[in-house]
Parts: C-alpha cells; sequence; structure tokens
C-alpha cells in the first residue's frame, strides 16, 4: 500500500520523508575557506534550497550542530562572510528602478541625493533603502507582497499599490499588475488573493490528500468499492502534483479593485492604443484565453454581483461576509482577522467604496476598449452597470452614524471604565487636560450586522473615499473628522499615529473582541493606513488648486486651511512614533507613560509600506498658498 505514494514522492521508505522535514548541515574545507552548506529537498523531492557561509578559515571558528551554526572571529576583528543561496525552483524576472520609476520620481530622488545638509542626506538614505525595498519585491510575474514573512504574490496588496504609487510608477508598471493578476482570475472572474506556492503549496495539498485518504477508508469500510477506488485515485493524483500552485480566491475586496487598476491604465495617455491592443490580446496564461477575454469575466463578476442591490436598494442586498458555522462572518476584506469587521455581515469599504468605484471603472473600461478599435472580441453592453452605477452611489448612506453629544461622553466614559486601571487612568488624564471636542459625530460604520444596522466602530477605512472619490468639501471635512480628533472620541493618538478603529461607541462584546484579538484593534496603527491618508490629504489639496497653482474659486480657503492643518497634525503624531517605516505599530502605557511599540512580526520589507516614496513625492509637490 505505501510503493505507490512513496515512488509519487521519490523516496524509498518513510524515513527518507521525514528525513526531509529537516535540514542539514556540513563543513567542508576549501583551500583557506569554510564552507558550510545548509540544504533542504522539499517534501516531494522535486526542488531543493541551499545556503552557504563562507568565511575565511584562518580567522574564524565554525561550530555545525543540528540546529545551528555558530561563527566566531579568532582575534575579534570583524568577519568577512559571504552567504550565496541556491533553489532549482524557476528564477522571476527582476524590475530595476528605471523601468519602475517615472522620469519626475527619478529626477526628484536625484535631488535628494545631492543635498547637503545632514537631514536631507538622511532623507535620502531612506528613500534610497525603499527604492531598494522596491526593486527587491518587483518581478516581471508578480509584485511580492512582502519580505521577510509575504515573499509570494497577494493580489490586494498588489493592487492596492498600485493605485497609491501612480504618482511615481512609469507608465508600463500597471500591465505587469495586470497581467499577473489576469493570469491567476478564476473562471468565475474572481481575482486571486493569494498564491501558495512551494513549501506552503505542499502543506496545503497534503490536507487534500489526507482528506481523500480519510474518505477512502470510510468508503472502504462501508463496502463502496467504486466509491473507495475513485477517492483513492483522486489522493494519489494530488500526491503527484504535491507542488502545484494554489490560489485563494476567499476575499472579496480585491475582486472590485481590479477594474479600477485596469480603467487607470486604459485611460493612460502616455501608452498608445496599439501597445494597449497588444497587451490585451496576448494570452493571460497558459491556455489560449486571451488578456482581454478573461477581463471581460471579471466585469461580468462586477455585474453580478451587484446585481441584487441595483434592483433594489436595501442594505441586506449589499455584498455580504459569508457565514461561517459557528454563526460568525469571514472577514473577506483587507482587516482580514477574526474581530476586524467587528463580526459584520456588509462591510463599509467594500459596498461604500470598492463596488460603486468598480462599476464606474467597468463602464470607463468598456468605453476605452471601444475607442481603441479591433480588440478581437465583441464587448458587452454598458447599460446595466450604468444603471447598477447610479444605485450604488447612494451605497454610504446605510453605514451613516451620527450620535448627540451627550451620548458621545457617556460612550467614551463607559469604554475607558472597560479598560485596564493604568490604561483607564492615562486616557482620562489626556480627555482632562486636552479637553477634546465632543461635538456631534458624523462617520461611516466599519460595517452592517447582519440585519443591516450598523456596527458603530469608527475607522480608518473612510481615507479610501478621500483617495479615490470626487467628493464635495462638506463630505471630505466629515470622513476626515473622525481621522483627526484625538483618541478616544476619534482615531489620532498624539505621538503613535491614527489607530486603525476606535470601538467607543459599539457594544461590549466587540470591545471583547478586539481585546482578545488586536490585529486590527484600537491599539494599532497600520502604515498602509497612514500612507493611503497622506495620498489622499495630498490629492484633496492639490485638486483645490488650478494648472496656475491659485486656488479654484469653487474651493474656500478655509476648507484648504482645514486640510493643510489635518495633514500637518497626522504627519506630525506619525513622525513622533519614529515607526512609521513598518508595517504596522501599537503603543504601551507604563507608569504613566505611553511608548510607541512595533507590533509583533510585521515586516521590514513591505509593498504598501513602500507607498510611503508616493507619498514623500506628492507632498514635495504641493502647492503652497
Amino acid at each position: 500500500d505505501r510503493r505507490p505514494p512513496l515512488e509519487l514522492l521519490g523516496a524509498s521508505d518513510a524515513r527518507e520523508l521525514r528525513a526531509r522535514m529537516a535540514p542539514t548541515a556540513t563543513r567542508t574545507e576549501v583551500d583557506t575557506s569554510w564552507i558550510v552548506t545548509v540544504e533542504q529537498p522539499s517534501f516531494d523531492g522535486r526542488s531543493h534550497l541551499a545556503l552557504e557561509f563562507r568565511v575565511n578559515r584562518l580567522a574564524t571558528h565554525v561550530q555545525v550542530g543540528a540546529r545551528s551554526v555558530v561563527i566566531r572571529s579568532r582575534s575579534g576583528a570583524p568577519i568577512d562572510l559571504a552567504v550565496p543561496i541556491t533553489t532549482s525552483s524557476g528564477a522571476l524576472t527582476p524590475i530595476g528602478r528605471d523601468e519602475l520609476l517615472n522620469a519626475e520620481f527619478r529626477r526628484f530622488l536625484e535631488s535628494q541625493r545631492t543635498a547637503t545638509d545632514s537631514a536631507g542626506a538622511l532623507r535620502y538614505r531612506w528613500l534610497e533603502r525603499q527604492v531598494r525595498g522596491l526593486e527587491l519585491v518587483s518581478s516581471r510575474e508578480k509584485l511580492m507582497a512582502g519580505l521577510p514573512n509575504f515573499a509570494t504574490y497577494f493580489g490586494r496588496d498588489m493592487l492596492m499599490s498600485a493605485l497609491m504609487m501612480e504618482p511615481i510608477w512609469s507608465p508600463g508598471m500597471l500591465e505587469h499588475v495586470i497581467g499577473s493578476v489576469l493570469r491567476k482570475l478564476a473562471p468565475t472572474g474572481e481575482v486571486s488573493h493569494e498564491e501558495a506556492l512551494g513549501g506552503q503549496a505542499i502543506r496545503e495539498n497534503a490536507v487534500v490528500y489526507n482528506e481523500r485518504m480519510a474518505e477512502y477508508a470510510r468508503a472502504r469500510r462501508a463496502g463502496r468499492t467504486a466509491a473507495a477506488d475513485s477517492a483513492l485515485a483522486r489522493a494519489r493524483d494530488v500526491l503527484a502534483h504535491l507542488d502545484a500552485v494554489r490560489e485563494n480566491y476567499n476575499m472579496l475586496d480585491d475582486d472590485f479593485q481590479f477594474p479600477i487598476v485596469v480603467a487607470r491604465y486604459l485611460g493612460d495617455d502616455r501608452i498608445s492604443a496599439e501597445r494597449k491592443r497588444a497587451f490585451l490580446r496576448e494570452r493571460a496564461g497558459a491556455d489560449t484565453t486571451t488578456r482581454l477575454t478573461a477581463l471581460l469575466r471579471n466585469i461580468e463578476y462586477v455585474r453580478r454581483s451587484a446585481a441584487p442591490y441595483a434592483a433594489r436598494a436595501i442594505a441586506t442586498n449589499l455584498i455580504a461576509f459569508p457565514r461561517r458555522p459557528d454563526g460568525t462572518h469571514f472577514p473577506g476584506s483587507w482587516r482580514d482577522s477574526n474581530a476586524g469587521y467587528a463580526n459584520g455581515r456588509f462591510a463599509m469599504d467594500i459596498n461604500a467604496i470598492w463596488v460603486p468605484e468598480a462599476l464606474t471603472a467597468c463602464m470607463r473600461i468598456l468605453d476605452g476598449l471601444s475607442t481603441l478599435g479591433n480588440v478581437g472580441t465583441s464587448l458587452p453592453a454598458g447599460q446595466e452597470l450604468t444603471a447598477a452605477a447610479t444605485a450604488w452611489r447612494s451605497a454610504a448612506q446605510h453605514f451613516v452614524v451620527r450620535i448627540p453629544p451627550p451620548a458621545v461622553r457617556a460612550a467614551v466614559r463607559a469604554r475607558l471604565a472597560a479598560l485596564p486601571r493604568e490604561e483607564r487612568a492615562y486616557w482620562q488624564r489626556a480627555m482632562s487636560s486636552s479637553a477634546p471636542d465632543t461635538s456631534a459625530p458624523e462617520f461611516l460604520a466599519l460595517s452592517l450586522d447582519a440585519a443591516g444596522r450598523p456596527i458603530r466602530v469608527a475607522s480608518t477605512d473612510p481615507a479610501m473615499a478621500l483617495f479615490l472619490q470626487d467628493l464635495p468639501p462638506d463630505r471630505v471635512r466629515r470622513d476626515l473628522d473622525i481621522l483627526i480628533r484625538p483618541y478616544p472620541v476619534g482615531l489620532l493618538v498624539p505621538r503613535v499615529g491614527p489607530v486603525v478603529a476606535n470601538d467607543a461607541y459599539a457594544p461590549a462584546r466587540v470591545w471583547e473582541a478586539f481585546r482578545k484579538d488586536q490585529y486590527h484593534s484600537p491599539r494599532v496603527v497600520w502604515g498602509r493606513e497612514v500612507n493611503l491618508l497622506f495620498l489622499a490629504l495630498a490629492r484633496q489639496i492639490d485638486d483645490a488648486y488650478d494648472d496656475a497653482g491659485q486656488l479654484r474659486a469653487t474651493v474656500s480657503p478655509s476648507h484648504v486651511a482645514a486640510l493643510d492643518a489635518a495633514l500637518r497634525q497626522t504627519l506630525e503624531a506619525v513622525e513622533a512614533s519614529g515607526l512609521s517605516h513598518n508595517e504596522l505599530w501599537s503603543y504601551r502605557i507604563v507608569s504613566g507613560a505611553l511608548t510607541p511599540v512595533r507590533y509583533g512580526s510585521s515586516s521590514d520589507i513591505q509593498l504598501w509600506n513602500l507607498t510611503n516614496l508616493a507619498v514623500q513625492f506628492r507632498l514635495s509637490q504641493l502647492p503652497r498658498p
């Protein structure tokens, strides 16, 4: 019984399989060098990974243990260490900065390089490190989400970063993003959220293999021979392709982000119509499907998903998270921790921002395709999309929360009373010393419950609307208000930044959920959201001026002054944290003092954190009165 699956894995016995589970380390002497080789085959034996340490034998002591390599200098002097890494897996095709970044940003980077003051020199060193990080995660095949934890494709991270990096990216960069998404697009038109490859693919496929074998055992015990044979054959087929890449289509937000990116590409006048046609006519993946055909599948998915609310604009017809067996809802958007959406069923970011923008983008795509001429495929009519876009523009109304001042004070008092003693005392002192504004706040709730009622959690998600949408000044100020109000009334924590959520106005069960799972809680600032807010404010300020740098007649000076003050206030808080280069960060309160701290194992090089390059560039270009 064991022999056929062992043969599929290229192993003589189970002991050989177990041996593949751990790396082996060997030390060899070559001329005047020690070479320590640490290597490990994949579980299926089809690929190998090796890491070497090469050091001068006369200058070092080298010890190799079962789980460690110790290298010590004989004299205490610094050690020159070479670390080659080799793998039998296929290589990605890197994209250099000249292809990544547009000429305007490269000139900006050069101007920083030639700065003579110490602050300018330090700023350049940081910008250069970020550019190198961007080069490291960028390839023609995909943009990786981050290192070291997320060295793989994440659809949302790539699409979000594409939108945020637009001011500094070269015109052709969106082709790499769009091509990568279309290569992994589901037949239904859904965008892959994450690929599992290499060891992760093997682990996930092993689970499927075990499920098939359990099915085989049940059928065999029940005497159902045909069913048992079928399960065994399917199990062995999994084993024969144990390293096959797996795609995760569970997330919802990236399905609607994609057409927005495509619309930006097709609307870019710097790219010729001929180049766009050629790009769309190429194959999307290994089969004969063209990129255009795959793109139209996504447009149809967006239309189909939006149809119920377009037909009847009630809250329970919005895009819903799937319900789990335990009664909770799967958080299928960027706040993907269990508590991230406060167990809401309808997410504000998906329904009030992404779907309306996606529908508008789909119409722009169809218009753009029609102007390109012969693209090799007939295009669908856009009337249904137009009607749906009109209906969905009012979706934000279901999420609006208004709280009268007495209720604000009562809610904040109750929330602080539930905090640990030291934290409660700190925030009570902070409120008494600063006299925070408790005038009636109005904000968009993080999510709606299953009945379509707002769960009153304030969040940073409206920054995306400020970034993407053309909003009237009163709506801009409304969405911005909660972002810059001091915590615990709003979201902004001095010397830390805007926390990603504020649950003070929500039920106590939501407080407890965030206490247990703090990943997207009021204790955390996300670098992505910080950069997004900066870019949103920069866009709002820039749009207030005409091409001659004069304030537009339709914009009041007080509105621009409020935007500028919000930008400065938020920048000051984030820079004071000293942690803005992190994926996310938090704070602790000890002996009555608040100290910013790094959050857990946040990645050092994160794709959407590298959007800070766009932030620095946009801030340098802002018009000043």
